[in-house]
């Protein structure tokens, strides 16, 4: 059946040929006469499905020529996102920094006493002690027992220096202790290190009137801290094995675990 199909068409292509051939020898060329309108008539099908063809082909070449100019525009706008994210990324670090250092320029207008911040640029890996190191040191005016802050409350101590580094005593270290006062009762302890930011406020009188959410601020005996300053609020209230005395849990004002900048106090000078 399809050899019969391509015989026939293939004599139709031959006898169009033929046509076409008497006809272009005929006196009048503008004339195709009655054979060259049947050749004509027969043709046009093929003539539009082939102009068909030749216009779908075409549109799937724009199609995919557009479909390639739209993944390299994608990849570009992709890069472009990747840039811009990182570029609001920065924008936000530098938003909380500045927000950081505006807190700490705030408690330095509120002492009296001479103060230098300083960013934190280590931490001790010790689990035992407690330290952090500053990226300022004595050519900074920076000496041992300087007491060191942060906006939300006392950070602990210098007990090392150079002239580009301090190294800072943690108030949560075990071998850390601050003369402490409850702000509400005026009732006097000392405030020491338990480790893992914990803090524990000893030695106040059986008679201390102290309650969970008092203020602990430090009480300025001792020499090293200023009286007043933040140091944190009671948790929780026991006695301790003697019963002569009360213990207070103390929780930290200052996140001591995540401080970035803080502020050095320079006493006497």
């Amino acid at each position: 059946m399809v050899s019969r199909r391509m015989v026939l068409f293939a004599l139709l292509v031959l006898f169009a040929l033929a046509v076409l051939t008497v006809q272009a020898r005929s006196e009048d060329r503008r004339e195709i006469g009655f054979l060259g309108t049947l050749v004509v008539a027969a043709m046009t099908p093929v003539q539009a499905a082939l102009a068909r063809v030749s216009e779908a082909v075409a549109s799937t070449w724009r199609a995919l020529s557009e479909i390639g100019e739209l993944r390299v525009e994608n990849q570009q706008l992709r890069r472009q996102v990747e840039m811009l994210s990182e570029e609001i990324h920065r924008l936000r670090e530098q938003a909380r920094e500045a927000e950081r250092l505006e807190r700490i320029l705030g408690l330095a207008r509120s002492l009296p006493q001479r103060t230098i911040a300083a960013r934190v640029i280590a931490r001790s890996p010790n689990a035992w002690y407690h330290t952090i190191l500053l990226d300022r040191g004595s050519r900074s005016g920076i000496s041992v027992n300087d007491p060191v802050l942060a906006p939300s409350g006392l950070v602990g101590r210098v007990m090392e220096v150079t002239p580009a580094s301090a190294r800072v005593l943690l108030i949560s270290d075990p071998r850390s202790a601050v003369g402490a006062l409850v702000q509400r009762s005026r009732d006097v302890g000392v405030v020491q290190g338990l480790g893992e930011g914990r803090l524990s406020m000893r030695y106040l009188t059986r008679s201390a009137e102290v309650q969970e959410g008092d203020l602990v601020v430090t009480s300025g005996l001792g020499g090293i801290f200023p009286r007043g300053l933040f140091i944190g609020t009671i948790v929780t209230v026991t006695k301790d094995e003697s019963g002569l005395f009360q213990e207070a849990e103390v929780r930290p004002g200052a996140d001591l675990d995540r401080l970035e900048e803080v502020l050095v106090v320079l006493q006497g000078r």
